[in-house]
């Protein structure tokens, strides 16, 4: 494990890279959570059947599930290293 300031700002380095890694991530499940209330909207005023409707609904929530679950992961690096990072800037 790095200690002192070599280990911190290597941490920080790394935390940064993967605080931009989830960011990506949420980045692509936003288009992906867009597109698919789009498709909601639509099948539900063509009447799609209700097992469609369901199953893009069900993919909804999984989606919208996993971007809060990567909000806390990207708020949890900015709690740890927000301060590093100004510093470093």
């Amino acid at each position: 494990m790095p200690t002192g300031a070599a280990g911190q700002g290597s941490d920080s380095l790394q935390a940064a890279y993967f605080r931009g890694t989830l960011a990506d991530q949420r980045a692509v499940l936003a288009v992906h959570i867009t597109r698919q209330h789009n498709k909601l909207q639509s099948m539900t005023a063509a009447g799609t059947n209700v097992l469609a409707i369901t199953q893009v609904r069900h993919q909804l929530r999984e989606n919208e599930a996993e971007v809060r679950d990567l909000d806390r992961m990207i708020e949890a690096i900015d709690r740890r290293f927000s301060a590093s990072w100004i510093t470093q800037a």
